[in-house]
Parts: structure tokens; C-alpha cells; sequence
């Protein structure tokens, strides 16, 4: 963009269609004075976090309520990405990122899942945020107040990226095979919730991690003694969990990173690749990959 200098503090970037995007860190949106109302009041129109939250049981529910009262308050687009698995040490993070406009969820990645990552998208008309935000006359008294100072005088919080004349819009447009996309045809109700019961976050939550754990730390495998308490039995059941999250993930894409590292966890790895991706290893059932 030809820039030169950047000024320090809380400040939002405006592209050359007046687009303006803002960021806010993990932990301001559980704070009383979160960073994304003074955005809002001052236009901007997408609000990103990039999130490192644990996972503890029913924390999903919070954050649900976090993201939709932020976007349902101040309208908005907040674009929610959770980091997901295990950092080496006993907490888990379970992802489950989202994309939520003017309080409706448009897209919810997987809470649970052996995959490192996930990519969710929404295609969203940035006229129903300008729509809703003028629908609210309280809301425009304060995002005036906001943009003047105390003189009167506008207090510019953004910095703009200019635009080259060298490219027309249309050139500018995201298209898929030529057809710009049309806004979510969910934007009414928005996607049903994926939310999991209680006792399988006690399930899912701790085989992932174990998944994970396994992976990182290079070990071929875990070894189960069973002495028939509900200590031992409960771990065996999060285990067989674990093999069956695996196991379809491999079969799904027996080339993808889930796979390769079952084959190697499996010592299966002489199997990696013949030149012909339907003869890679992957398990049939939950039970070889467990040896059973």
C-alpha cells in the first residue's frame, strides 16, 4: 500500500471500498469494556479474535452468549477463531470457531475434532450491518458522541489503504468460476448449533487430547491396564473414543496429516505411499487401529 509509517494504539484498517476491520484480543471480549463496542460506535464493520480459550464443560455456551450479545448490541461481524488441541501440557483447546452477523451464527466449525484445523466461511452483504446499526437510534446518538472529541473535531482511529487506480473494482470482486456469491441465504435464522451433551464433552474433550498428546510427543501408542474399576473403564471408553474419531478422519482423507500419523502411531508407515492413493493404510475399524 506505499505506507511508511504506522501510528501506535487501538486502530482499525479501511480498505479502499470503506470496508473497515477491526481485532480484539482473546480475553477483552469476557471483559466488562470489551474492545468491539468502541469499533462498532466508530464503524468498524468486521471485528476479528483470534482466541486461545480452554476447554472446561458448558464453556460453549458462554462464549456463544459472548459473541452473539457483542454482534446483537452493536451489529457487526465478529469472526471467532479458537485455537484447537493440546500444547503439551493438560489443556485442551476445542477450537469450535465462528463467523456470527448482527447476533445469527452463518458458519460453526467442529468443537471436537483430530484435525489441526478447520475453515469456515460466510458470504455476507455488509449493508445489513449499516442497515441494522441505523435501525437503532440510541446506538447513533453513541457512535457520534464516539467519533467527535471533545472540541468537536473527528478523531480518525483507522488507517486507510488507498486505492490503485490501476485495478477497477470489478477486477477487486471475490469470485467463485466467475459468479459473485450471493449473502448467506441463512442470515434470516442463521445455522443450527452443534452443541454437544454434557457427557459426551466428558468423552470427546479428553480423546482428543489424547490424540493429540500421542502425536506431539512422538509414542507409538498408550499402554491400558484394566483393573476393572470405573477409573480404568472410563479411560478405556475415552480411549476407544479416540480410535474411532481417528479412524474415520483416516478414512475420510487417507492422505491428510490424520492418517500419515496413524500410520506411523499403527508402525504401518512402510505403507505410506505406493503411487496410488487407494492402497494407503488406513484402519478399517476402530478396533485395528486399537490392535484388538
Amino acid at each position: 500500500f506505499n505506507q511508511r509509517t504506522a501510528p501506535f494504539g487501538i486502530m482499525y484498517l479501511q480498505t479502499y471500498d470503506g470496508v473497515t476491520v477491526g481485532c480484539e484480543s482473546c480475553e477483552e471480549l469476557w471483559t466488562p469494556k470489551s474492545s468491539h463496542i468502541d469499533m462498532a460506535l466508530n464503524g468498524v464493520d468486521i471485528v476479528g479474535n483470534g482466541s486461545g480459550s480452554h476447554h472446561e464443560l458448558r464453556k460453549l455456551h458462554t462464549r456463544l452468549d459472548l459473541v452473539r450479545s457483542a454482534t446483537s448490541k452493536c451489529g457487526g461481524v465478529y469472526l471467532y477463531a479458537n485455537q484447537r488441541g493440546c500444547d503439551g501440557g493438560r489443556l485442551y483447546f476445542d477450537g469450535c470457531s465462528m463467523i456470527v452477523c448482527n447476533g445469527i451464527v452463518l458458519a460453526q466449525a467442529p468443537q471436537f475434532d483430530v484435525k489441526d484445523v478447520h475453515v469456515i466461511t460466510a458470504t455476507i452483504d455488509l449493508d445489513d450491518v449499516r442497515s441494522y446499526r441505523a435501525s437503532i437510534p440510541s446506538f447513533g446518538i453513541q457512535a457520534a458522541e464516539a467519533y467527535c472529541d471533545d472540541s468537536g473535531a473527528s478523531k480518525r482511529r483507522y488507517v486507510s489503504c488507498e486505492n490503485d487506480e490501476n485495478v477497477t473494482l470489478a477486477e477487486r470482486k471475490v469470485t467463485k468460476d466467475g459468479i459473485v456469491p450471493k449473502p448467506s441465504d441463512l442470515m434470516e435464522g442463521g445455522i443450527k448449533l452443534r452443541i454437544h451433551d454434557a457427557e459426551e464433552e466428558c468423552c470427546l474433550g479428553p480423546a482428543c487430547w489424547l490424540w493429540d498428546f500421542l502425536r506431539r510427543s512422538g509414542a507409538t501408542g498408550f499402554f491400558l491396564p484394566l483393573s476393572g474399576g470405573a477409573d480404568s473403564s472410563a479411560v478405556c471408553a475415552i480411549v476407544g473414543a479416540m480410535c474411532v474419531m481417528v479412524t474415520k478422519a483416516a478414512q475420510e482423507d487417507p492422505t491428510g496429516e490424520v492418517a500419515k500419523e496413524c500410520r506411523r502411531v499403527c508402525r504401518k508407515e512402510s505403507d505410506d505411499y505406493h503411487g496410488d492413493d487407494n492402497c494407503l493404510w488406513v484402519p478399517s475399524t476402530p478396533q485395528e487401529m486399537a490392535d484388538l
